[in-house]
């Protein structure tokens, strides 16, 4: 995982320091930037000569500092290259400037390549758009640089970021040919903040309806017995301080930041629409026709704006949250606390949840073995990829020592029988990588749009990984964290059997976490399955679970780097508005107190 990042070198990365509260690592003749009496500082880079390819008949253009590429099926792909800082929490950034100096032009000797498309992941619509052949703008991309702020927390202390995004090499249509730029300087002013100071009374807030409260004691008690520091709160003791119930409860969050220090919070009870048991958040960034709008609990977590101020979601005040672009400027990204749900439909359910909880922390052992499921995502892209596969590998690239057992579509073993078999041999991960719906997941055979996998049985009359599946599961010794890449699969305002709640509601086996999307999620074909989307969310949970391990920071982490990585367009917003996690937000993956042998 990239972390959050400076450049202070050529083509160097630093992880920035992050112990106390975080300062700007760029240092000048007067010292380091954050304590100067002035608020401005420079910043200088070099890009190493441009890289010009050839492939299946276009131009392929590189540089080797590039972070990411620009993304949509209308633009060329063109490298960019992205500078996150971090600075005390509460800094206003108030203007940045880009100078770029060493132009060259270079002559194409084709059109540039198309940049990856978004495209659903849902069971609705698979084939990928067809790649463009002309290219009607003048220029590409309109602007040299953009630039972002954002608050929110980063290894556990809290800061305001900076992301940066340079352009180093533009298109330019009517001469086929590309402008590139050997040097870029960086100027930025900036207000210093104050040192941030918080009391440290409690780590976990569990908000919770009134009817739960006697199945969450156990949780409560178990939690405080062993170093988390825990209150439990009901709704029914939030005052109102905002337009709506949802805004009231971001407050309580927002004071129980400032009055206790808490840094994670457990939101318990289901959220059908129309039958909430804890109130929802929808963010209205719609996917066509199939969907206008689905639950956020990153609402619930995106509590300070990049100023410190309170971060409403709303920013045109028409009651609908998180429209894409009405409502940018008033959205965040950045969690302010670790935000987890169980979304439990009845008090059997969540006796359920907690007892798997408390047993995982007491006696967890860890395997070393991960189940990886996928098959062709988008059949017919260029590259002839099997991007569930193509995902599954990368992944297991980013867990050093694990063993995986591979249930892909081209080698016959995508079975629902191999699936409950595997889960019920015990493994620490499972990794769905495919497409998916609230009830179900599912993926393509090779090169065939029209065949889904697993195909149906006796026992199972449909085909897809459906959520009655896990009936079959007996996991009971050995429950696994898991992630879906797909759409959909965490949208609990669906349905009480949302897929991603079953893993882990399911008595006797199932799971002990899930990750999922909770509205219509996007991939990309071919190998740029990982760059960015859902398929990158893939990769790097799954590399948080293995390096950082407690869940809230891994998914908190992975909604900050990926929201200080890339020059954010709206399926990106989608993106991170959607990762859903189930499950505590301060349970560790790895070994219990007191593991059993295996």
């Amino acid at each position: 995982m990239k972390k959050i990042v400076t450049l202070g070198l050529l083509g160097l990365l630093l992880v920035s320091g992050m112990g106390g509260v975080p300062l700007l690592t760029h240092h000048t003749n007067d010292g380091p930037a954050a304590h100067r009496a002035d608020s401005h500082f420079s910043d200088s880079l070099e890009f190493s000569p441009l890289s010009l390819d050839q492939r299946d008949g276009y131009a392929v253009i590189d540089c080797a500092q590039a972070t990411s590429y620009t993304m949509g099926g209308d633009l060329p792909r063109l490298p960019v290259v992205t500078m996150t800082y971090t600075l005390p929490f509460g800094t206003r950034v108030s203007g940045v400037t880009v100078t770029y100096a060493g132009e060259q032009n270079h002559p194409l000797p084709a059109l540039p390549a198309p940049a990856p498309s978004a495209h659903l992941l849902s069971l609705i619509e698979t084939s990928p758009a067809s790649r463009p052949v002309a290219y009607q703008q003048a220029e590409y991309p309109e602007r040299s640089f953009s630039y972002s702020t954002a608050a929110g927390l980063w290894n556990g202390q809290r800061a305001t970021f900076l992301s940066v995004h340079l352009y180093p090499a533009r298109y330019h249509s009517a001469a086929n040919t590309i402008r590139y730029y050997s040097q870029a300087t960086l100027d930025i002013t900036y207000a210093p903040a104050e040192p941030l100071t918080l009391p440290d009374v409690y780590d976990l807030l569990i908000l919770t309806p009134t009817d739960y409260t006697g199945q969450l004691q156990t949780l409560v008690d178990h939690k405080n017995a062993n170093g988390v520091d825990t209150v439990m709160v009901t709704l029914d003791d939030i005052p109102q301080q905002g337009t709506d119930i949802q805004e009231s409860i971001k407050y309580y969050i927002r004071d129980a930041i400032e009055q206790w220090g808490i840094t994670s919070v457990l939101l318990v009870g289901a959220g059908v629409e129309g039958e909430e048991q804890f109130p929802v958040r929808y963010a209205w960034i719609p996917s066509g026709r199939y969907e206008e709008k689905f639950p956020s609990d990153l609402y619930y977590a995106d509590v300070y704006d990049a100023n410190g101020s309170f971060s409403t979601w709303d920013a045109d005040g028409d009651g609908k949250y998180a429209e894409y672009p009405d409502d940018v400027a008033a959205i965040d990204i950045i969690p302010d606390v670790y935000v987890a749900r169980l979304p439990c439909n009845n008090a059997f359910e969540l006796r359920t949840v907690v007892s798997k909880i408390v047993s995982y922390e007491e006696s967890n052992a860890m395997t070393n073995v991960i189940v990886q499921i996928g098959g062709d995502t988008f059949p017919g892209d260029g590259e002839n990829v099997n991007e569930g596969e193509f995902a599954n590998e990368e992944v297991l690239k980013r867990l050093p020592g694990y063993e995986s057992v591979r249930l892909w579509a081209s080698t016959g073993d995508l079975t629902k029988g191999n699936i409950i078999r595997a889960i019920n041999q015990g493994a620490d991960f499972v990794d769905f990588s495919g497409h998916g719906s609230p009830l179900s997941w599912a993926t393509h055979a090779p090169n065939d749009d029209e065949v889904w996998l697993p195909q149906k049985t006796f026992y199972s009359p449909y085909s897809g990984f459906l959520y009655v599946d896990y009936t079959w599961t007996f996991n009971f010794k050995k429950l696994p964290a898991v992630v879906f890449n797909a759409c959909s699969c965490s949208k609990f305002s669906a349905t009480p059997d949302c897929i991603s709640w079953v893993t882990l509601r399911k008595p006797l086996g199932g799971g002990i976490a899930s990750f999922g999307a909770s509205g219509i999620g996007y991939g990309s074909y071919g190998t740029s399955e990982t760059d960015r989307l859902f398929g990158w969310m893939e990769v790097n949970l799954f590399e948080g679970m293995y390096t950082t391990k407690v869940l809230g920071p891994v998914w908190s982490d992975a909604i900050a780097e990926y929201a200080t990585s890339f020059d954010l367009e709206e399926v990106d917003y989608k993106t991170l508005l959607e990762m859903a996690l189930f499950g505590d937000p301060t349970l560790a993956i790895a070994d219990g107190t007191s593991p059993t042998p295996r």
